[in-house]
């Protein structure tokens, strides 16, 4: 987090302040007015701002279930898989959250978090909050649920390509422009990505690949 404001991000400084005006204070009639109707305005958004925050947490509050588990359980985590990127281009794409696992729970660490006994070839942190996590029940029928890759971005799996499924060609300012329909491993068909082919065979080391 950049602990900014978007105004901040924006403009390069502090968003301006507007002290409260206290109604006929100003001797000038036009100036009471049009600072008292700015107070009125503001008055309104921030009832608005607070109901919103309210009926959000509301919400947030009535979906939200931590669930406890012991140590021996066996869940699922729920993880955002990641993309490999060049560069040049944003650091990765992010894709739907889904499960990972079973893991076995190793640890208790407080009263949210927990240590699970991940792969020897992860590179995912083993603590987990709570929320993260769903129990794991072998009758279910579960879907989405996918083994862990070996590779991980910022904590969170990084998926390999499994097939390409459609190509196609696209104008662009340089010329024309090879894409590629990637379909992903471990993720479900409706999740697969366009993809510039040239890009995309050297970050995954297919130079000798010939589509």
């Amino acid at each position: 987090m950049t602990g900014m404001t978007p105004f901040e991000v924006t403009f390069g400084r502090k968003p301006p302040n507007f002290p409260q005006y206290i109604s006929s204070t100003s001797k000038i009639d036009a100036v009471d007015d049009i600072l008292s109707q700015r107070e009125a305005v503001f008055e309104l958004l921030r009832r608005k701002l607070s109901k919103a925050q309210i009926r959000m947490k509301a919400t947030s509050d009535k979906q939200h279930r931590d669930h406890e588990f012991k140590v021996g359980d066996w869940v699922l985590v729920k993880l955002r898989p990641h993309r490999l990127a060049s560069a040049t281009a944003s650091a990765y794409s992010k894709l739907a959250k889904r499960y990972y696992g079973p893991f076995q729970v190793t640890t208790r660490m407080g009263k949210v978090a927990y240590k699970l006994h991940l792969p020897d070839h992860s590179r995912i942190h083993p603590v987990f909050h709570s929320s993260l996590l769903k129990p794991y029940v072998a009758s279910a029928v579960l879907r989405d649920i996918a083994d862990l890759p070996p590779m991980a971005l910022e904590n969170h799996p990084v998926i390999t390509p499994l097939a390409i499924v459609a190509s196609k060609m696209i104008p662009s300012e340089t010329g024309p422009k090879h894409m590629v329909l990637v379909q992903w491993k471990g993720l479900a068909p409706e999740e697969t990505l366009w993809e510039e082919w040239l890009e995309f065979k050297s970050l995954y080391h297919l130079e000798d690949k010939v589509f």
